[in-house]
């Protein structure tokens, strides 16, 4: 799901691009680039036919293209299918989808938030003998592009095609819901990440909206606490 006005640029295909890029909001890479890129706030996105040859510092990384180095992420790292890194990656949250290739080594590190959050509730439930039930987390990404009005067979061709490169959607409304224990809603940050915490054992239903385009549900069974991952995209 797309709006183009919150991307901060863009490297088309066809172009070749040298040096160091630092940003801040959402750049995209569908070209060659070579160099360095960081941002401490920012969302990088490595299309279908990219090729970034480059150490990468950044927030959020969504890789559908292919990118030679060393990528570190604060909040989280994609890699869909087709996609493809050939080196080493860190980050608080990986997924690598289906099909896609990933040759190095995986580091991972809990964001320190989700300890500060949990840090009272193990205060709170005592000692040994206390039996409370231990709560868990979902989190997740959500990714798309908008609705595509009706066309022709060609324009729809084109419309799927298109739709595997999509775009973080941020201040999507994210809401869970679990009969006989309660609701939880939320939004996305600007790297269309989510998360709820603190949630009792049960089926949660996940219901997401965003103006513009579709809404779309989930469900994810939460069974002795951990940490659950839900994408949307």
């Amino acid at each position: 799901m797309r709006k183009r006005g919150e991307m901060t640029a863009f490297l088309g295909k066809n172009t070749n691009f040298q040096g160091k890029v630092t940003f801040h909001g959402t750049v995209r890479i569908d070209g060659h680039f070579q160099g360095e890129i960081s941002s401490t706030d920012g969302t990088l996105i490595i299309g279908e036919g990219g090729l970034v040859n480059a150490n990468i510092h950044i927030s959020h990384v969504v890789i559908s293209g292919e990118i030679r180095g060393d990528v570190i992420a604060d909040k989280r790292i994609d890699i869909l299918e087709p996609g493809k890194v050939i080196g080493n990656i860190q980050a608080p949250s990986i997924v690598i989808d289906e099909g896609a290739i990933f040759e190095g080594n995986c580091r991972m590190c809990q964001p320190e938030k989700i300890y500060e959050k949990r840090l009272p509730i193990s205060e709170s439930q005592g000692g040994k003998n206390d039996l409370s039930p231990s709560l868990g987390t979902i989190r997740g990404t959500v990714i798309g592009d908008p609705i595509q009005p009706p066309g022709s067979i060609h324009d729809i061709i084109i419309s799927k095609e298109e739709s595997k490169k999509g775009e973080p959607i941020k201040k999507a409304k994210v809401y869970a819901k679990c009969k006989g224990i309660g609701k939880k809603s939320t939004k996305t940050d600007d790297s269309g990440y989510y998360e709820f915490i603190n949630l009792e054992d049960g089926q949660w239903e996940l219901k997401l909206k965003a103006k513009g385009y579709e809404t779309v549900k989930a469900i994810v069974e939460i069974s002795g606490g951990g940490i659950y991952q839900q994408n949307f995209e």
